[in-house]
């Protein structure tokens, strides 16, 4: 499951609104959704049954992700108080419709490679929950067996101490844990810079960020 806003011109990607304008935040933002949900059904080419699904915000802007994620992502809306509540209702939705194991992701990860993803998908087979170290000390990453409130209970979403606070929960509770290669989220104008760095060495195959390289290139060279 992808989480993500409306890529709505000063809603999205706001903390790049330092260097970029509010209306190039969202089209990177679209660029974005478009590499990850295409990386997201190339794999599920492989894996044939993963069900993809989209929770997305504000209500009403539902015909905004049409053309950037196809047909193959069910929508569901985001509900709740804060970010937690949010990622929870959302991964208790997404449990009820398919019965499965829930990986949630965001949208902020285009160079985030493949193996990842699917390391993720075969760890769940045997832990009880898999999550990815974000560089920033949250997660870019968390999928679990069946909906665990108690993972979703920390009071201060955005801080450096979210991974902590999510591992000693799952610690608590005696749950095994999988964790996946630290990455990083871009959320700030020095980590666009570092993701364009990473392009340049990245290989142009089916999993490549094509749009987002094309849409950075653009509003880089205009700067």
């Amino acid at each position: 499951m992808l989480m993500s806003k409306a890529p709505i011109p000063g809603k999205t990607k706001t903390r790049l609104q330092s260097h970029l304008k509010p209306e190039e935040c969202a089209e990177l933002h679209r660029a974005f959704l478009k590499d990850i949900s295409a990386k997201l059904k190339n794999i599920n080419i492989k894996h044939k049954t993963l069900d993809l699904f989209l929770s997305y915000t504000p209500e009403g802007s539902e015909n905004l992700f049409s053309d950037l994620i196809g047909d193959d992502f069910k929508l569901i809306l985001q509900t709740g108080k804060d970010l937690g509540a949010r990622m929870y209702n959302s991964i208790t939705e997404v449990h009820n419709q398919s019965s499965k194991p829930v990986i949630i992701t965001g949208t902020d990860l285009p160079s985030l490679p493949a193996e990842i993803i699917t390391e993720a998908v075969a760890a769940l087979k045997e832990k009880d929950v898999v999550i990815g170290p974000a560089v920033d000390g949250g997660y870019y990453l968390i999928g679990m067996q069946t909906p665990l409130p108690f993972l979703f209970t920390c009071k201060e979403w955005g801080s450096d101490s979210v991974l902590v606070k999510t591992i000693n929960s799952a610690s608590e509770h005696n749950l095994k844990i999988h964790f996946l290669p630290e990455w990083y989220d871009i959320d700030t104008f020095n980590e666009l810079l570092l993701f364009r760095n990473e392009l340049i060495k990245m290989k142009k195959d089916k999993f490549y960020p094509e749009h987002s390289s094309i849409y950075l290139e653009k509003i880089l060279n205009n700067k």
